[in-house]
C-alpha cells in the first residue's frame, strides 16, 4: 500500500470514528446505542413523588438533514397542562446510529 492511500485511508478512518461517536452520544451523553436500531429511555431527574399527570414533547431529524421539533421541558409540561414538574425523563430512537432517523423526546410528570 502506497502511502497517499494509507493517509486517505487514515483520515476517512478517523473522520468516521469522531462522527460514529458524536451520532452514539445519547442525551447527557452516558446511552448505549446500537449501530443500526436503538430504542432506550431514561431519567434524568427524579423525585420521590410522581405527578399525577404526564406530559411528553420530541424532536425528530430526518437523515440528518431535516430536524424539527420541541424536546424541551418546558415543552412537556404544556404538552401535559403541568405546572410543577416532579420528574423528568428521555427516550430516544434512532436508526444507523441516528443518520437515517433519530427521535429524542422529554416526558415529566407533575400536577
Amino acid at each position: 500500500m502506497n502511502k497517499k492511500l494509507f493517509l486517505k485511508l487514515l483520515l476517512i478512518g478517523t473522520a468516521f470514528t469522531g462522527i460514529v461517536n458524536c451520532a452514539t452520544m445519547g442525551v447527557g451523553g452516558f446511552d448505549t446505542a446500537g449501530i443500526l436500531y436503538s430504542d432506550i429511555a431514561r431519567s434524568e431527574e427524579y423525585s420521590t413523588k410522581i405527578g399525577a399527570k404526564e406530559g411528553k414533547s420530541c424532536q425528530s431529524a430526518i437523515l440528518t438533514l431535516i430536524a424539527f421539533g420541541d424536546a424541551s421541558i418546558p415543552g412537556a409540561a404544556k404538552e401535559g397542562k403541568i405546572s410543577q414538574v416532579s420528574t423528568v425523563a428521555f427516550e430516544e430512537v434512532k436508526i444507523l446510529l441516528g443518520s437515517i432517523y433519530r427521535k429524542n423526546c422529554t416526558i415529566v410528570t407533575g400536577n
